[in-house]
């Protein structure tokens, strides 16, 4: 072996040394228990040819519609009297149906849909080939506790803690602040969309690393419910959901490392780490593509600012001010 080919190595083995310590510094620096906030939009979910030439194809709520549109249920409110405004300014017929991130990321699978849109980001099995996804926003995913709790602040450190099952009473909690309490901590997960980024993952990165003495519930409801009825009660959801539901005199959210997860400026700052990311979609192949639906999408992205403040989204356009990352329309890193 030549000397300029040992040098090589060499060069080689200095290289992967370094960037395997950078990577392992960087990763340490983000928190190894944090999941990841979104999916690689370099990696298509490979489909069958057979799959790719189908056409869209309307059920029947969208029978004799211009366009077919699926939204998740928070998002379904948020942006259909935009929808409706568009519909109205341009003479059209807009099938709309509200769904779960489940059911809409169904139509998109089966091609029901001209446009989709969920409060998740996708992951890879939903990067379908020529399905193009548009950010509108983030909003805060909060910590959210009994009305009777006297805990008003927790930091990211100890929420994990006691969703893993390490952390017992509330008064173990540094932001319990010298509160004396022997009440327990009874933590509430909905482990939905597992197989998405962001979300609940932003507390812990997969359903194993979360204790086994917890109440696991499958709605939104059951969610608030839950907190509300269970004193020492954690759970987590969105601001949006908690007040639109009336749970607002039941449960109250915790600040994380004095955050208010209402404070959609932090928010955009990075400063406050759990949340939701709200996109819709549209389709690039030639013969799916429809004029009407990006024009859409371009009136919606257009007009974000309209949308109800009590939403808490923060639009991509303060995003984009804070240094977000973004490929085309989609967000794809954190600032």
């Amino acid at each position: 072996m030549g000397y300029k080919t040992w040098i090589y190595i060499l060069l080689m083995m200095l290289f992967i040394t370094t960037a395997s310590a950078e990577m392992k510094q960087s990763t340490k620096a983000r928190d190894p228990l944090r999941g990841a906030p979104f999916s690689d939009p370099a990696k298509t979910f490979e489909m069958p040819v057979e799959w790719v030439k189908q056409p869209i194809k309307y059920e029947q709520w969208a029978d004799g519609a211009d366009l077919a549109v699926a939204l998740d249920q928070q998002l379904y409110p948020a942006i259909l009297p935009l929808i409706r405004q568009y519909e109205k300014q341009n003479n059209l017929k807009i099938a709309v149906v509200e769904g779960t991130c489940g059911t809409v990321a169904g139509a998109a699978m089966r091609k029901n849909a001209d446009i989709t849109g969920m409060c998740c980001p996708p992951g890879q099995n939903d990067r379908l080939p020529n399905l193009k996804y548009h950010t509108l926003g983030i909003s805060s995913v909060a910590l959210l506790v009994n009305k009777d709790n006297p805990v008003d602040n927790i930091s990211i450190d100890d929420a994990r803690k006691a969703f893993m099952g390490k952390l017992h009473k509330w008064s173990d909690t540094r932001g319990a602040g010298g509160i004396k309490t022997d009440m327990p901590i009874k933590p509430v997960v909905r482990l939905h969309c597992k197989t998405r980024p962001g979300h609940w993952c932003l507390i812990l990165a997969n359903e194993d690393l979360f204790g086994h003495r917890l109440t696991e519930v499958g709605t939104i409801a059951d969610m608030l419910a839950s907190v509300a009825s269970l004193k020492g009660a954690v759970g987590y959801e969105t601001l949006w959901h908690m007040e639109n539901l009336k749970y607002a005199d039941k449960v109250k959210h915790l600040k994380i490392d004095g955050v208010d997860p209402a404070d959609n400026d932090k928010l955009a700052r990075g400063m406050y780490t759990i949340y939701r990311t709200f996109s819709i979609t549209t389709w690039e192949q030639p013969g799916l593509s429809k004029p009407l639906a990006n024009k859409l999408v371009q009136y919606i992205l257009q007009n974000l600012n309209v949308i109800d403040k009590s939403y808490y989204l923060v639009p991509v356009d303060q995003l984009k001010k804070y240094g977000w990352k973004f490929q085309e329309n989609e967000l794809v890193g954190e600032p």
